[in-house]
């Protein structure tokens, strides 16, 4: 299946995605955990970048951050140029909404609507853009998905990785400068979570998307170009796929991390 975009790729931005010195704090009972410790970090466009680390690193906060579901105490992320700290919610709401695209691990689908009114959703939501193209724009996506004869189905009535790809192309059909995908295979089985991540990878090549997704999981992290380890609420580790060509090699040095065998920063 070869993917194509189905509008003109938004090429202005040579950076979609920059994060400086991202510092997150929550209250746990009396304490004060640091989830987010100064994390810079910047994704270029075409990238496809996996974040990895333990249970509690910081990982899905820093996601949630990029997103601008979360506002960090200081720092700033920065989508095409423009810092997400800086527009009041509503704007946030809306530049979220065509700027970002978001998939997350439990789907997130609304189960009273069918696979095409799913997708269609980001763009009814900017007033009812019907008599402009957003069902013709939803059905090709979900076409070139792979779900052209499932557009009318509702949720229950699919697989968990036809609703994975409902919610990619939901994702796609705003065309936006970055998909942000947090655990996109932690609800499905080996084998639809290798097809996930062989959609993704495609979107990728295929289409130059640039992707940025979190995973506690090698097998998954080892689909990506690049590879970012966090630790302790930092970024500890910084590779290129290249560097660690298959997912055995990858798991190897990611548990060396995990374990405190490897010191701050090395490959």
């Amino acid at each position: 299946m070869t993917l194509e975009s189905a509008s003109p790729r938004n090429s202005t931005a040579s950076i979609p995605l920059e994060t400086a010195d991202l510092v997150k704090t929550f209250h746990q009972g009396t304490n004060l955990v640091k989830a987010l410790n100064g994390v810079s970090l910047t994704f270029r466009a075409g990238e496809f970048a996996a974040i990895m680390g333990p249970s509690g690193c910081g990982k899905s906060t820093l996601l949630h951050v990029m997103a601008g579901l979360t506002r960090p105490d200081s720092g700033f992320v920065s989508v095409e140029g423009e810092k997400l700290s800086s527009l009041p919610d509503g704007r946030l709401t809306d530049f979220r909404r065509r700027r970002i695209g978001l998939v997350f691990q439990q789907f997130n689908l609304i189960t009273a609507l069918t696979a095409l009114e799913n997708v269609m959703l980001p763009l009814m939501a900017e007033g009812g853009r019907e008599t402009n193209g957003a069902r013709e724009r939803a059905t090709l996506l979900l076409d070139r998905l792979g779900l052209g004869e499932r557009i009318g189905h509702r949720p229950d009535a699919m697989s968990g990785g036809e609703q994975q790809r409902v919610a990619i192309a939901r994702a796609l059909v705003t065309d936006p400068a970055i998909i942000l995908a947090d655990e996109p295979t932690g609800s499905l089985d080996s084998g639809n979570g290798n097809a996930i991540c062989a959609l993704l990878k495609e979107l990728n090549e295929e289409e130059g998307r640039t992707i940025v997704m979190v995973t506690h999981e090698p097998a998954v992290a080892s689909w990506a170009g690049r590879v970012v380890v966090m630790k302790d609420g930092t970024v500890f580790s910084d590779w290129t796929a290249d560097q660690f060509p298959d997912a055995q090699s990858l798991a190897l040095r990611y548990q060396e991390i995990v374990s405190g065998n490897v010191t701050l920063g090395a490959v």
